[in-house]
């Protein structure tokens, strides 16, 4: 599936030759299993959503993947070709100690990625948490937490260039880059927003949200969704 659908974009588009193509991926079996035909396919970045190495926190998480999978996933992306890749990270979990957070910040490293996400949990609306929330740690000893973490990366010789997300020198994911910059991207599929910059004002786009309601409307020719204009220039 992803073949074909970077087969497709490149039928109309040309990719420049440093092209970063990103994919998101789980730590289990189902996914890994799949990595060597995402590089393949031209994938050349793996997000891999981690969470944590605590197989207590993975379960309270509701993660399918344990703590084998992920170590796992990480031979098996860099078996296949990953030189770069990130490892996703939560703290502020609920029930954590001090420093539990700290300990899967350095197992991550000792993996030496390129790249770390490392974010605190948020209660959103509509989940089983937001429904249902868990006691988290204080906020003070979460910032005390993440203060520590920071320096922690630094030491490591990672770079803060956004609020969450840390890398080596050389290696900040782009497109996280062209958001901080304020650049502009296409929103693609169902509930995707985009952001563009036409010769005389700026575009808010968003899809429609549910999947079946966009393939009916895309199918038509009618993708496109809604667009707001938020600013003249």
């Amino acid at each position: 599936a992803i073949a074909r659908l970077l087969d497709g974009i490149r039928a109309r588009l040309t990719f420049v030759p440093e092209a970063e193509i990103t994919l998101e991926a789980n730590p289990g079996a189902v996914d890994a299993q799949h990595f060597a035909g995402y590089r393949r396919a031209g994938v050349n970045r793996l997000s891999i959503g981690v969470q944590s190495f605590r197989a207590a926190q993975l379960q309270k998480l509701g993660r399918v993947h344990d703590v084998a999978d992920i170590e796992r996933a990480i031979d098996t992306a860099r078996a296949a070709g990953f030189e770069n890749f990130n490892l996703d990270l939560m703290h502020g979990l609920p029930g954590d100690l001090p420093d539990d957070a700290l300990r899967d910040l350095e197992r991550a490293l000792e993996y030496a990625p390129p790249h770390l996400s490392w974010y605190q949990l948020t209660l959103e609306e509509g989940t089983a948490f937001g429904r249902r929330p868990p006691p988290l740690p204080p906020h003070d000893r979460i910032a005390a937490e993440f203060e520590r973490g920071c320096a922690l990366l630094e030491g490591a010789g990672f770079q803060r260039y956004e609020v969450s997300a840390f890398a080596q020198p050389g290696r900040e994911a782009r497109h996280n880059v062209n958001y901080w910059a304020f650049g502009d991207y296409l929103g693609i599929g169902a509930g995707a927003h985009g952001k563009l910059t036409t010769a005389d004002c700026l575009l808010r786009t968003e899809k429609r949200r549910q999947p079946a309601a966009y393939m009916k409307a895309a199918l038509a020719g009618k993708a496109a969704g809604s667009s707001q204009r938020v600013e003249s220039r």
